[in-house]
């Protein structure tokens, strides 16, 4: 049933990222087509805004230009990148393989690729794991820095394969067991606040009405103290008491000293305290996994 859920709310389908040379990628996304079938596949192309603008035979900074030229020259190239999405799908449809496309607009490939994982909640992503000229039949580990990128930080429910010049190199899988336990602390957490929260709001109104009752008291000591200095103090003016009175006085004051204010964390409860120390070794772990995984 926890299966049925989860594949409700994340996406079957394959995405798969390509780069802007149809001609160097139609290896891997033949090894996609070969290799998914019966599945629904998305072709996923990261589009890079143009931060250089060429006028009249120059590039310019972006932000040196007018922005109608920027605009207009930006649609551009967004359309060249509809074009590349649009030939791989045509490379699809060759091969009885019906796709959808996406492009994702951002300056940096792999942080685009690593928001859309999480954007899409996506299950299944097959890239690159480096440039054809760099695969030899030795070759087992990623040699891209956008691959490492993705498999360091993309989601941890996302199951992730890299391939090279239509080879498969590198496999991440994806962690549902700690996914879960993360999940599970949450819950933890969501239930700890919401019980302290009551706890609090609980001592709040019993310290208010308690601090007001403690103000009506006190209100009543003071004028029986007050009443009760003025008598003494006439009866020690009376016998010359000038030392006594003073000694009166330094005692009311250090009675009437605060007491020191309590720790910061004096009011966390031990299940609050356990969540934080849990919670802190799971990412740790998860930390050390997705190290390991992409060494």
């Amino acid at each position: 049933m926890e299966e049925q859920e989860e594949a409700g709310v994340m996406d079957e389908r394959i995405y798969v990222a390509l780069g802007r040379e149809t001609a160097k990628n139609k290896s891997n996304l033949a090894w996609v087509l070969d290799n998914c079938e019966g599945n629904k596949i998305c072709i996923v192309l990261v589009h890079r805004p143009a931060q250089m603008i060429p006028v009249l035979g120059t590039k310019f900074d972006a932000a040196t230009v007018d922005e109608e030229l920027v605009r207009a020259y930006r649609e551009k190239q967004k359309a060249k990148t509809d074009k590349i999405l649009d030939e791989y799908l045509r490379i699809c449809l060759r091969k009885g393989v019906q796709a959808e496309k996406l492009c994702v607009e951002m300056n940096s490939i792999e942080k685009g690729i690593v928001q859309m994982i999480s954007k899409n909640k996506v299950r299944k992503f097959i890239m690159g794991a480096a440039s054809d000229k760099h695969y030899s039949t030795k070759m087992e580990e990623l040699r891209s820095k956008k691959a490492i990128f993705v498999c360091q930080h993309a989601s941890a429910t996302c199951h992730i394969r890299f391939i090279c010049k239509g080879y498969l190199i590198h496999t991440r899988e994806a962690r549902m067991d700690e996914v879960r336990a993360l999940s599970a602390l949450l819950s933890d957490f969501q239930r700890l606040v919401s019980s302290q929260s009551s706890t609090i709001s609980d001592q709040d109104s019993r310290g208010s009405k308690r601090k007001s009752e403690e103000e009506e008291e006190g209100e009543e000591e003071e004028r029986t103290s007050r009443t009760s200095s003025s008598r003494s103090a006439s009866t020690l003016s009376y016998f010359g008491g000038s030392e006594a009175s003073s000694s009166v006085s330094v005692m009311e004051e250090k009675s009437n000293r605060s007491s020191p204010p309590s720790l910061p964390c004096s009011g966390m409860g031990l299940g609050m305290i356990t969540f934080l120390i849990n919670s802190t070794k799971l990412w740790q772990r998860l930390a050390i996994q997705n190290h390991k995984h992409c060494e």
